[in-house]
């Protein structure tokens, strides 16, 4: 991870808050493999070894995302439940919302890929401390 909490990657900002690694997506529009590939890239690399195991995605920026950005999501959640951390999103415009909904993604799947989410920030922090 960056040395500095205002360091940043290509598509997020990473921060670190109450012992919570919080990445906040900057792009607006998550499309297409080459978005998808730096994410997934950048995401792992985020993940130093011995680093909190608790993250937050806060997509408050994004207004959509295609099926290929989703890939990339569900590459950090295995990554973080593998090594029993926990990955909650927040901040989910209506279109991204409805987009995972409809994959079951989110909203009460059965799926073991099904992400946690909250509202906003506060309560994704929460619930990603929580045991």
């Amino acid at each position: 991870m960056p040395e500095s909490p205002t360091d940043s990657y290509r598509h997020f900002t990473v921060r670190s808050e109450e012992g919570v690694l919080i990445l906040t997506l900057t792009e607006a529009n998550l499309r297409g493999y080459t978005v998808a590939n730096a994410l997934r890239r950048d995401f792992l690399a985020a993940l130093q070894p011995g680093q909190t195991a608790r993250v937050v995605l806060d997509l408050q920026n994004v207004k959509s995302l295609s099926s290929e950005a989703v890939r990339p999501l569900l590459t950090l959640q295995r990554r973080l439940r593998d090594s029993g951390g926990r990955l909650v999103l927040c901040n989910l415009a209506p279109v991204v919302s409805q987009c995972l909904t409809a994959t079951r993604l989110v909203g009460g799947g059965t799926t073991s890929l099904a992400f946690e989410v909250a509202p906003d920030l506060p309560a994704a922090i929460a619930l990603a401390s929580s045991p």
